[in-house]
């Protein structure tokens, strides 16, 4: 008897077919290393490669090297921070100059480790850095929406082997960040509840799909998983982190992100992989309370196990070989040291 199922994702609205069954034809193996990469311009001594700092923090453990976490203009951003809006059209088309704003984070002068090496306390710097530009940028009222990123491994679109992230500011709302969004306002026009909390509620309620979880923050295989052994991470409590001046709970965060990603490459071989910053849109105006209530910030970890097919580019279809509350039980049973 073939196993599997169709699952709605209650935040994204898209279903995933489950078919555990195609699991040698769908899963593939991928590396946050790869010999293909080229030098390395985020390497201490490489400083003068990248442009002047726009922020740069200095944990004392690093003192010796003047930094311990950079952030600077992208070589070749994909955004120009100097343009302006300049909408035009021709016909239906619409066009608008490259507005935006592209930036690198650096997050560690150490070579040849993995993220969930660093320590508790130069995460949390990277965290607060992240925070810091994030709030900075915010106050540009000609950007919409900020994303974070952090891609590892050229199967996740990583171009250096070296821990960093990417920030960009756009002056639109992503298409499917608005397609989020809406959904989240629906629902809370109907039940006067965020749709995140009550998903986190439910997953702190049923357990099973719990990778871990401390007193701010829970790690889980979303019920509609999209990838095999994809991670949400969320705050218990309805906010964002990004608002607040909290430093205990950038450390929590920086902990479950820490033991998420020891716990993912330990199981996984060192997968390739996105974690990715979801928040709501900024400057929306008159919707901003209510967005701001609707839907709280999370953190997507998704290792790169899998090729995206034509169903998913076309139809936003995806297929999952690995049932969510079998990944949480393997994740769960490796060892956190």
């Amino acid at each position: 008897m073939i196993k599997g199922s169709l699952r709605r994702d209650p935040l994204n609205k898209c279903w995933v077919v489950f078919a555990p069954e195609k699991v040698n034809t769908i899963i593939r193996q991928s590396s946050e290393k790869d010999a293909r990469f080229d030098i390395n311009p985020y390497a201490p001594g490489f400083e003068f490669a990248t442009g002047r700092d726009i922020l740069r923090r200095v944990n004392p453990a690093y003192a010796h090297q003047e930094w311990s976490v950079r952030v600077f203009p992208a070589k070749k951003p994909v955004l120009l921070i100097e343009s302006e809006v300049n909408f035009k059209g021709h016909g239906l088309y619409d066009k608008m100059e490259r507005l935006g704003a592209h930036e690198v984070i650096v997050e560690t002068p150490r070579q040849n480790i993995h993220f969930d090496q660093l320590s508790i306390e130069e995460i949390t710097d990277v965290l607060s850095v992240i925070r810091e530009r994030v709030g900075d940028l915010k106050k540009d009222t000609r950007f919409r929406y900020i994303s974070v990123c952090k891609n590892r491994g050229l199967s996740a679109g990583g171009t250096i082997d070296h821990n960093y992230s990417e920030i960009k500011a756009y002056p639109f709302v992503p298409p499917m960040i608005q397609c989020r969004i809406d959904h989240a306002v629906a629902y809370y026009k109907l039940k006067e509840r965020c749709v995140m909390c009550d998903i986190v509620d439910q997953e702190i309620a049923d357990k099973e799909r719990i990778v871990v979880e401390n007193d701010h923050f829970v790690a889980f295989c979303p019920y509609a998983s999209r990838f095999p052994f994809e991670i949400m991470i969320s705050p218990k409590k309805h906010g964002s982190i990004f608002n607040t001046k909290n430093s205990d709970s950038v450390k929590e965060l920086a902990k479950i992100l820490r033991l998420v990603l020891l716990k993912t490459r330990k199981a996984l071989k060192a997968p390739a992989y996105n974690c990715v910053f979801h928040q709501p849109p900024v400057n929306s105006g008159e919707m901003e309370m209510i967005e701001s209530k609707a839907y709280h910030w999370h953190i997507s970890v998704i290792p790169r196990m899998t090729n995206i097919q034509p169903d998913t580019l076309e139809y936003g279809i995806y297929t999952n070989p690995t049932l969510p509350e079998e990944a949480a039980q393997f994740l769960r049973n490796i060892s956190d040291q």
